[in-house]
């Protein structure tokens, strides 16, 4: 039975990876309670930008027929097949610019959960966080994200049409609004809602060092440093400013209200409804044999006070690795809590919860991207003032940059990025093909998590694989050497 059991375990970890949702009552109005007594959510109506941002989102047209299907942001391009379409439809849309810089003046997003919380009109347009049955849905999903991802493509192109019509303030203008708002995004409670945030930055944060390079010629000095000292480094996804996700933490707790007993030892039944349902959601025909793994493991699963203290210990040690500084020596050498649950007797811990490694991750990756958008916009500046690209970053800090924007969260001791200034031309391996560098063109670049120092020879977006460059923009050289369509 034992040899049994870890097969089965296996099988469910594996499949907690792929789950995005999870199962909660359609009359747990306490649950909805907590939810919206969060931080970010339990703040005055005139804090909060979701009611500015949905009303300007509820005029915003379908997107071309072309492109129903969608579109990466990151592909969006004037050199794009259909962009006189995208952007004819940008233009046609120009009360969403308004809506997107409105919502990012204010400081949080605040949108509540529950379906049953935001007006009819917004359940209509799909605007709202559904939490389990409020909606006769069984699950915790967030239908309004896709607005936010079609809001997003409208903010990239609308940039691209206005650098292209030579509105140079006005396309900077949206830069920072959407930058700003999408960091909001990145404070939601959910942590599927965090990544979700966090990755649309990332992409804002990419396009913007594009615009930086494709229109060059026509950006001032002056609008350079505007964005390299009054506005990026505010941004501040930092450990003090970026908090982690409390959401499914408290969901989980309401799952396990529903399957353990008044004396706090699993209900087996209920075990095999929630969990397999969960389980098997999207293969249905492996029901069968979930419901059967949870059923044997319901029978020597810990009681409910073990579990909650389980769960109060993983989220504990999750809180302070999100809040030390990173690669704290002892920190680093313990397993987290998670690892070191038990599989067997605490599955339905690591079952209803979701392992946040690749939120940490991604949060260092943000930092990476908000402090080497400040650098490049200094990297910018200084060539617009000397008609020369800098040998050297120190040469930026002050008149084009904030030195504090010239820390790598890859490097072990927090040292400034890596530097090249190539006397010749430099070849850099990428995703989209082999980039040649030209000589003289400052390059910048990050160790990324592989933490080595690869000369920039080779470049993946997290620096799993080689470095992260930064400097020039790997996929707008992409697009300029015939690399990328």
């Amino acid at each position: 039975m034992r040899a049994y059991l870890s097969i089965s375990i296996c099988s469910i970890l594996m499949a907690m990876l792929l789950l995005p949702a999870t199962e909660v009552r359609a009359d747990d109005v306490e649950l909805l309670r907590e939810l919206n007594a969060l931080p970010t959510i339990a703040v005055s109506d005139r804090t909060k930008s979701y009611r500015l941002f949905f009303d300007g989102a509820a005029n915003l047209t379908p997107l071309p027929s072309r492109f129903e299907g969608g579109i990466q942001p990151g592909m969006i391009n004037p050199r794009m097949s259909g962009w006189s379409e995208l952007s004819n439809w940008a233009e046609a849309n120009v009360h969403m610019a308004s809506a997107i810089k409105e919502a990012s003046e204010r400081p949080v997003f605040g949108l509540p959960y529950g379906a049953n919380n935001v007006p009819s009109t917004y359940r209509n347009n799909n605007f709202y966080a559904a939490v389990g049955g409020d909606v006769e849905l069984d699950r915790i999903h967030f239908p309004y994200l896709k607005t936010l991802r079609r809001a997003h493509i409208y903010a990239v192109t609308e940039v691209y049409r206005r650098m292209e019509a030579n509105q140079v303030d006005e396309a900077f203008d949206l830069i920072v609004a959407n930058l700003f708002f999408l960091r909001q995004i990145c404070d939601r409670e959910f942590i599927e809602e965090k990544e979700f945030g966090i990755s649309e930055l990332l992409d804002m944060l990419e396009t913007t060092r594009d615009v930086f390079f494709t229109y060059r010629e026509r950006i001032s000095a002056n609008q350079y440093r505007h964005l390299a000292v009054t506005e990026i480094p505010f941004l501040r996804p930092d450990r003090n400013a970026l908090f982690m996700p409390e959401a499914d933490r408290i969901v989980a707790r309401a799952i396990f209200d529903q399957v353990f007993d008044d004396r706090g030892q699993p209900i087996v039944e209920e075990f095999k409804r929630i969990f397999a349902s969960i389980q098997s959601r999207d293969q249905p025909l492996t029901r069968f044999g979930a419901v059967r793994q949870w059923d044997r493991v319901a029978h020597v699963h810990d009681s409910l006070d073990a579990s909650l203290q389980r769960l109060r210990l993983v989220y504990d040690d999750w809180w302070r690795r999100w809040r030390v500084q990173e690669y704290d020596p002892v920190i680093e050498s313990v397993p987290t809590e998670f690892e070191r649950t038990n599989p067997v007797r605490s599955a339905a811990v690591l079952f209803a919860l979701k392992d946040i490694q690749n939120l940490f991750m991604l949060r260092r990756q943000l930092i990476a991207e908000v402090n080497a958008t400040g650098m490049a916009a200094g990297i910018c500046g200084y060539y617009k003032t000397y008609n020369t690209w800098p040998r050297d970053q120190r040469r930026l800090y002050a008149a084009h940059c904030r030195k504090s924007s010239d820390i790598d969260p890859y490097d072990r001791n927090m040292r400034t990025f890596l530097f090249i200034y190539p006397s010749s031309s430099h070849t850099l391996d990428t995703p989209y093909g082999r980039l040649r560098i030209p000589a003289q063109m400052s390059i910048l670049y990050s160790r990324g998590e592989e933490g080595g120092d690869g000369r920039a020879s080779q470049h993946t977006s997290d620096g799993v694989e080689g470095d992260i460059v930064f400097w020039p923009p790997v996929r707008a050289m992409a697009r300029e050497q015939g690399l990328l369509n």
